[in-house]
Order: structure tokens, then C-alpha cells, then sequence
């Protein structure tokens, strides 16, 4: 998280204040060639103890004024939950690979750097969008700060497993091992940039992007999966030419700048024999085309839902929102509620239930909720015509006559 640097912070009484919630503000200057303060943004107005609480902050680079400014508008922002990073598989991955000292802590110091910038990445989103997608945004950086503590203590551990060359010597060194590191290290680098692909996410929420209730959705799909399966080939094809001929040049459809950009990154990969396009990316690529017809076929199926009761309200499926709707007899209890916002659903005033988008997922999330399980017992899953649709028996193409 990057302090905004250059600018000095005041607090001052608010001449416009409405009572006990409002009496100051803070407000941003910038120092003038004279020594004289340019006002700048006004950040916060509030209590005095709130007040200098974000002065604080602001003066220990611990908050920028985006950050300030958006808890004015929306609230708090939620706390940095940093996960536990292995300092000793650091060290030992510095020792076996490099001839410079390890800095204690220097790798705990790195991934916080990293989880800082995403949550300041959340913040500013959260300044762009509904509050409704705020717990969204919020889910999404704490996943990305725990897969990242996972993929960076996976890489320490990976690298400590073989020496570099240049410490260990040619003479007898693991060829085999140093093989499998290499295979170890592309899958650690795949993993890495799907984590990385979270912050694509967390940028894309509550922005638009290809939603399930537009009626065109199936059609955005598929063609965006096309384009993916199109992708796929390509990178495959520009592989087997490059490995062919040992170079690109000539590639068919492949433009010059792209080509200049493909061997540069070639030129910085540490494999004995780099390919255009690294086995991670088709992976993930692969992993995309996947998650896309999963999607596509979930819409397809949408309509083969089916409602249930529960002890005490009814589940309907809302096909003309696009929504599995809870309807209570009673408003349920407090840890009712907080057990059906944990599950995705929230309260919609103008349809009188709890409701999420209807999904699998939905109905996944459903059956993990005790009290609107079926009143005759069972899964609410099994409810559902598309999991019928699975168990249907084989037909009958033989046996006794």
C-alpha cells in the first residue's frame, strides 16, 4: 500500500456541523513554492476521535486518501488479513540459489506488500460499485492473500529442493531432480497466475461482464468460448511451427509485434528449451474453455429446476428473475439471517424473500442450511430434475427373452 506522498493533513472544526456525528473534518493540503497550503480534497467528516484516528493513519502512510475518502462514503474498510508466510523455507531458497545473505523477514515483507496493494485495489472498487457487491469484493481479497501465501511458501519450498548450478558445481550434479523442480516450478507459476487472475476479478465486480440474467447470455457465451477454444489452438499451432523450424519468423497469422513479444519472453525463460506459449498457459487456458461450458451448461439447465417446502416457508424458483426465492412464515432469527447471508442470499424488500440468483450453486449452497431442507427429508439436491436427468437408468439392450 503506497502512502500519498507530498501532501500535508489537517483537522478542522466544521463550520456546517449537524450535531455530535459531524463537529470536524480533515482535509488535504499540498505546500505552495512560498510555503504557503494549497487546500486540496476535503477526506473525512466525522467525530473528533474518528477523526484523528484516520489523521493518524494518514500521517503514518498506514492509509491514502482514496482509502479515507471511501470509508467516509461507504464505511470502514475491511481489515488486512495477512496469512502466515515460512520464513525458514525463504532462507532456504535464497541459500540455495543465490550467494547473498538472506534478509530476515524480507519475504514475509514481500507478500504483504502484494496483499496491501490488492486490498487498496478493493478499496478503490468498492468506490466504483454498488454496496451490494462490497462482501463480494471482500470474499475475493481474502482468498487472494490465502492463495498467495500458499503459492509463495509452495515456490520456497520448491526451490529449496534442488541447489542452482553455480553453487552446487557441474560435478555431479542432479540432472533428474533438477528436471522435476522445473516441472514443480511451471505448475507453482500456473497456480500463481490464477491467483493473480483474482485481482482481474475483483477489478471486474459489479461492472458488467456476462451475467445470467441477460437474455442473451447463452449466445455471449458461446461465443466467447469459441474465441477461447480459437486461443487454444493458435497458441498450440504457434508452438508446433516454433518447434519446427526453431523460429518464428514466418509464422502464419502471427503478427510482427507479437512475434517480438513472444521472443522476448522466450529470452527470459530459464528453460533448456523455451516455447512460445508455456504449458501453464495453455493450462489455464484450458481451465477457462472449461468453466465457460460449465457456465453454459448451467444456463441451459436453468429451467429444469424445482421448488420445495421447508418447515415453516416455501423455496420457489423464479425463472422470470432469475432467482431461488426463500419465503418465511415468521422473520427468521438472527442466526437464521446471518446463516443466509453466509449462504448468498440477501433480503429483497420488493419481492418480500431471501434471494440469490439461481444457479447449481445456489441450490448447492441451499442444501448446506439446515432449517429450509425438505420438509420430507432428504437432499434438496436431489430434488432437482438435472441431477434425475444423471441417475437416469441405462436403457434395457438385452437380457433374457
Amino acid at each position: 500500500m503506497e502512502a500519498d506522498t507530498g501532501y500535508i493533513y489537517k483537522m478542522h472544526p466544521n463550520p456546517r456541523t449537524n450535531g455530535p456525528d459531524d463537529p470536524y473534518f480533515l482535509q488535504a493540503y499540498q505546500q505552495g513554492e512560498n510555503g504557503e497550503l494549497i487546500p486540496c480534497d476535503a477526506l473525512y467528516i466525522g467525530t473528533l476521535a474518528k477523526c484523528r484516528e484516520l489523521l493518524d493513519g494518514l500521517n503514518a502512510g498506514a492509509l491514502t486518501q482514496a482509502q479515507v475518502q471511501n470509508i467516509y462514503i461507504h464505511g470502514d474498510a475491511a481489515p488486512v488479513r495477512y496469512y502466515p508466510i515460512n520464513e525458514t523455507a525463504a532462507r532456504r531458497a535464497k541459500v540455495m540459489n543465490s550467494f547473498d545473505d538472506y534478509k530476515p523477514g524480507s519475504a514475509t515483507a514481500q507478500y504483504r506488500a502484494m496483499v496491501d496493494a490488492a486490498y487498496e485495489l478493493g478499496e478503490r472498487q468498492k468506490g466504483r460499485v454498488d454496496p451490494m457487491h462490497h462482501e463480494k469484493i471482500d470474499r475475493l481479497l481474502d482468498r487472494y492473500a490465502r492463495k498467495l501465501a500458499e503459492n509463495l511458501n509452495q515456490q520456497y519450498a520448491i526451490e529449496a529442493r534442488v541447489p542452482s548450478i553455480l553453487i552446487a558445481g557441474g560435478s555431479n550434479f542432479p540432472v533428474g531432480k533438477k528436471h522435476k523442480q522445473n516441472a514443480a516450478r511451471d505448475r507453482n507459476m500456473g497456480e500463481y497466475m490464477e491467483i493473480a487472475g483474482l485481482l482481474d476479478k475483483i477489478r471486474s465486480t459489479g461492472m458488467g461482464g456476462i451475467s445470467a440474467d441477460d437474455a442473451l447470455a447463452v449466445e455471449k457465451l458461446e461465443a466467447k468460448l469459441e474465441g477461447l477454444k480459437a486461443d487454444q489452438e493458435s497458441m498450440k499451432a504457434v508452438n508446433a511451427y516454433y518447434r519446427k523450424h526453431k523460429t518464428l519468423e514466418g509464422c502464419p497469422g502471427l503478427p510482427l509485434e507479437i512475434i517480438g513479444q513472444l521472443q522476448a519472453s522466450m529470452s527470459r525463460d530459464w528453460r533448456k528449451d523455451p516455447v512460445p506459449y508455456p504449458s501453464y498457459m495453455l493450462q489455464n487456458n484450458n481451465a477457462n474453455i472449461h468453466r465457460v461450458q460449465q457456465r453454459i451448461d448451467e444456463l441451459k439447465n436453468r429451467s429444469e429446476f424445482a421448488s420445495w417446502t421447508f418447515p415453516g416457508g416455501e423455496a420457489k424458483i423464479n425463472e422470470e428473475e432469475n432467482r431461488l426465492q426463500l419465503f418465511f412464515d415468521e422473520k427468521p432469527t438472527e442466526e437464521q439471517r446471518r446463516a443466509l447471508k453466509s449462504g448468498g442470499f440477501r433480503w429483497a424488500p420488493s419481492q418480500g424473500a431471501w434471494q440469490r440468483q439461481l444457479t447449481r450453486n445456489a441450490i448447492y449452497s441451499a442444501d448446506q442450511i439446515d432449517f429450509i431442507r425438505p420438509e420430507g427429508g432428504g437432499s434438496i439436491s436431489a430434488l432437482q430434475p438435472y441431477n434425475k436427468k444423471q441417475e437416469r437408468p441405462a436403457p434395457d439392450v438385452g437380457g433374457d427373452r
